[in-house]
């Protein structure tokens, strides 16, 4: 479907890119950008960068850049049309809507959003609309789960056959491929299909943008030959260990409230948001994972555990204890009373019974230390040494140091050992932990290939990139004079001569020069490494051009002599290059005269390369500065 080009325009101005992006990616101001943890790699120290005025993002780690609807793009894995809708959406601009038969799928991430959307209109209009839907709404009320949540999060049925989802795509002329790739048939060996979910509670997982990427199912009888809870498989856009159930309903009260009550469950989960503690989120009965924890950190500061005072429940909190540590989140463990777990607990009490529960929350230690007593592991001074060891261990996951010490301190007085000890036992773990990383990092160690090739470009042909993109007609009539596409040797550099120097060429025919509009260049390219090497030049500074600060001009003023002065060391770089190129041709040609003994000719070469020291020197020296000013004095003047 075509959208014109003033309307795409329209909507990518209307929409700011810091405001858009820090939904997903929390944001702080450094100098006149701003930065935050790469959502396209992993990542301990930020290096993700959005420029408010160019209006793009860069990151400086992995080499990902681009505009807004790149952005949309690269993070929702969907075309660049979806990704205009969705800012058009976001930004409150209406876009002409495709035909029905139009399904908006040109990739395969889209196919499977269409997918999962697709299934949920038929799961909600199954526990709404139908008459087998009433057991489930009987079911879902009898758990406590009001009608309001059932909208809020989405819940619906799958009816009590094997091929009611089939049957439905096949009636509304939708791809039974495309449901299969979503996991939500399965296709026998006789290349028949069968529905996943039969008979089922379902349950949306949906992404941190609120589109359904997945489903869980809970079986409506208590049948236990079948198992209580399936979910869909994992795709391309869902990876179980990475997706956090309720994020989406539940990060803007997480942001505000600067901490995370984290369950087990669905329902859990559910019946907290539903007695307005809204800042909670479901692992989704897996053992806590790495992914997992980052997602969270992008919204809060502190993690509250809560858990049903079982063993098992106790032990996986152990193993996710650790995890939250590394990213320098605060963990806090909530003990509910016995035979409770979350969802009952709230449906019995009132809320400020349950805030009392988080008010008394103890800290890591604690927790690890009662757990160990109650296993028996204080009653031998054998165990007991590696349980300290343990809570030692924990201690070192923690990146502030101050933190570490207190927490030490604490360790100290509660078991009567030598804070001197414990600080050495700290000390080696925390040296051995960083030789492993070493050698796990040399060892798997590549550098983003993208950011190799980003630098083994040549300085002065990413500064030349960089006035291209910013110089004026003027400064461009001056640089086009003295350096020519067959000098350049990178292939993204040419793109952007090339594109430039058109635009030039038409100025000269029109009058008017119309400087590149940086957006409109970088969607013309399907390319996203050509992407980031441009927003990587947009947002990076001059690198050769050591630029002194003026004091008392205009900030337009600074920036023109900036230009000037990134001008003169980009020529100078280049014709010394020249220089050192013909100097090696000339030693080539002397060492030849020599070797036939042709004085005539020794001596022309000997001369031009006395020559060309001389215009080396002149050129090291004084660079273009003189030539600059004589040019700049001539447009002054009333020159062209």
């Amino acid at each position: 479907m075509y959208i014109p080009e003033d309307k795409i325009e329209e909507i990518r101005s209307s929409v700011d890119i810091v405001d858009y992006i820090n939904q997903f990616v929390p944001l702080r101001r450094v100098g006149k950008n701003y930065v935050g943890l790469c959502p396209f790699h992993t990542e301990k120290t930020p290096s993700f960068t959005i420029s408010p005025d160019k209006q793009l993002y860069h990151c400086f780690g992995c080499g990902a850049g681009g505009n807004l609807f790149n952005f949309v793009m690269q993070y929702e894995k969907v075309s660049f049309f979806e990704a205009v809708r969705k800012v058009a959406e976001y930004a409150g601009i209406e876009i002409p809507k495709p035909e029905k038969k139009e399904r908006w799928v040109e990739t395969e991430f889209e196919e499977l959003y269409e997918a999962n959307r697709f299934a949920h209109e038929f799961f909600v209009r199954n526990l709404l609309r139908t008459s087998e839907g009433k057991k489930a709404m009987e079911y879902l009320y009898k758990r406590g789960i009001n009608d309001a949540s059932i909208k809020n999060f989405g819940i619906g049925y799958s009816p009590d056959q094997w091929d009611a989802l089939i049957q439905y795509a096949i009636k509304h002329n939708f791809p039974l491929e495309s449901l299969e790739k979503a996991g939500l048939i399965v296709k026998r060996e006789d290349g028949s299909y069968y529905d996943r979910f039969k008979d089922r509670i379902m349950f949306p997982i949906f992404s941190i943008s609120g589109r359904i990427i997945a489903f869980g199912g809970r079986r409506l009888k208590e049948d236990e030959n079948i198992p209580k809870y399936i979910n869909s498989p994992e795709t391309k856009i869902y990876v179980k260990s990475k997706v956090l159930y309720g994020l989406y309903q539940a990060k803007d009260t997480i942001r505000k409230k600067e901490y995370a009550i984290l369950v087990e469950g669905y329902t859990d989960c559910i019946s907290l948001f539903q007695a307005w503690i809204e800042n909670v989120v479901a692992s989704g009965g897996t053992a806590l994972t790495d992914e997992q924890v980052r997602l969270i950190s992008n919204y809060a500061r502190t993690i509250y555990f809560l858990y049903d005072a079982d063993s098992a429940g106790a032990r996986a909190m152990l193993r996710g204890v650790n995890i939250i540590l590394a990213h320098g989140l605060d963990v806090y463990i909530v003990r509910l009373p016995e035979g409770e777990d979350p969802d009952s607990f709230i449906r019995k009490n009132p809320v400020f019974e349950f805030e009392k529960l988080i008010e008394n929350a103890i800290n890591f230690i604690d927790f690890k230390a009662s757990t160990y007593q109650q296993l028996g592991k204080f009653d031998d001074p054998n165990v007991k040494s590696k349980a300290i060891r343990s809570l030692v261990e924990s201690i070192s996951k923690i990146p502030d140091e101050l933190k570490r010490s207190i927490f030490i301190r604490e360790v100290s007085s509660k078991y009567k050992l030598p804070e001197q000890v414990l600080s050495q036992e700290l000390e080696t773990i925390i040296l051995k932990e960083r030789k492993s990383l070493k050698k796990r990092e040399f060892e798997g160690q590549v550098e983003d290939q993208e950011v190799i090739k980003f630098k083994s470009i040549p300085a002065e042909e990413r500064d030349l990139a960089k006035i291209l993109l910013e110089a004026d007609e003027v400064a461009l009539k001056f640089v086009f004079n003295y350096i020519h596409e067959d000098e350049i040797t990178s292939e993204y550099v040419k793109v952007i001569y090339q594109n430039v120097f058109e635009l030039f060429k038409q100025a000269s025919e029109t009058g008017e020069y119309k400087k590149l509009n940086i957006h409109e260049f970088i969607l013309k390219f399907d390319d996203d490494k050509f992407r980031g090497f441009v927003t990587n030049i947009a947002l990076s500074k001059y690198e050769i051009s050591k630029f002194w600060e003026v004091k008392k001009v205009k900030d337009y003023e600074n920036e023109l002599m900036e230009l000037w002065k990134a001008i003169d060391d980009v020529l100078r770089r280049f014709y010394l290059r020249k220089i050192r190129k013909m100097e090696q041709d000339l030693t080539y040609e002397i060492a030849e005269a020599e070797r036939v003994k042709d004085e005539e000719k020794l001596s022309e070469l000997l001369a031009r390369k006395s020559e060309l020291a001389k215009k080396k020197n002149i050129i090291s020296k004084k660079g273009f500065s003189d030539t600059i000013k004589k040019y700049l004095l001539h447009i002054k003047n009333g020159g062209n």
